[in-house]
């Protein structure tokens, strides 16, 4: 958290130094996520791979018989969260991509169409119904927890989110033509941050960072609405992430990383 501030707080300085290249190996992906460890995942199709922190190859998965992966949450990096939204299945993998357990079956589980899903807090998930329009997360043992019903009776509208994590107690929702959505813990609806359009984000500490125009990371800081930017070493990315001092980007045919401007550290 400490870190996250200190990078808010240097987006508000006039800072002209760039960032210094780390390392950058061949890869191709849709997406990209990062554990808590630096260790980078590209997502591409059916397939994920692995890389350690210094950019060797670690590990590849693939599950064919699942389809296409919907997203990953490595929130917690001994049990990744692989979800795949055509089967509306889920699947928990280790540190090594090794699968944990057979994969849950959602529509077992009074889910009509689920359409997102994330990792929670003590090994717990998060699931979006688009058709009910449910949320409800479930504990390590896919016992339901907490339920909210008719979501789209409390915002007044149908929500169709692209993208939900959570972090530090509460989760949040991105609903493209409506904002972010922030829940508490208990799936209780506390506000929408005002930032349209955006698919995919982070939220680290109390700053959301996110990239709504090519070559900028752009911060949103949550409790005192300050918004701030810093350019990027590149334009053409297709995902980006964030991990303490290191930028990730994942481009057309390469993952590159870099470590953010000497400032951001100080």
């Amino acid at each position: 958290m400490i870190q996250s501030i200190l990078l808010f707080l240097s987006f508000l300085l006039t800072y002209q130094s760039g960032f210094k290249h780390i390392w950058t190996v061949p890869a191709k992906g849709e997406t990209l996520v990062t554990d808590n460890l630096g260790n980078p995942i590209v997502i591409q199709g059916d397939a994920l791979t692995k890389f350690r922190d210094n950019g060797t190859l670690f590990r590849l998965y693939s599950n064919k018989r699942l389809g296409k992966i919907t997203s990953v949450d490595a929130m917690n990096p001994l049990k990744i969260v692989v979800f795949y939204k055509d089967f509306s299945r889920v699947l928990f993998l280790d540190n090594t991509l090794t699968e944990n357990g057979t994969p849950i079956e959602l529509e077992k589980m009074e889910l009509e169409q689920a359409s997102q899903v994330c990792a929670s807090y003590d090994n717990g998930v998060w699931v979006f119904d688009g058709v009910a329009y449910t949320l409800t997360r479930f504990n390590q043992q896919m016992q339901k927890t907490v339920q909210i019903l008719n979501l789209n009776q409390i915002l007044n509208y149908a929500p169709q989110p692209v993208f939900m994590m959570e972090h530090d107690n509460h989760l949040y929702m991105s609903v493209p033509d409506r904002g972010i959505l922030q829940f508490d813990i208990f799936g209780t609806y506390i506000r929408t941050i005002p930032i349209i359009g955006i698919n995919r984000f982070q939220v680290l500490g109390t700053t959301l960072y996110y990239s709504k125009k090519p070559g900028l990371l752009q911060a949103f800081q949550i409790k005192t609405l300050q918004e701030s930017q810093l350019e990027l070493p590149v334009k053409d990315y297709i995902d980006m992430r964030i991990n303490q001092d290191r930028l990730y980007l994942l481009r057309n045919d390469s993952l590159s990383v870099y470590q953010f401007p000497a400032s951001t550290q100080e």
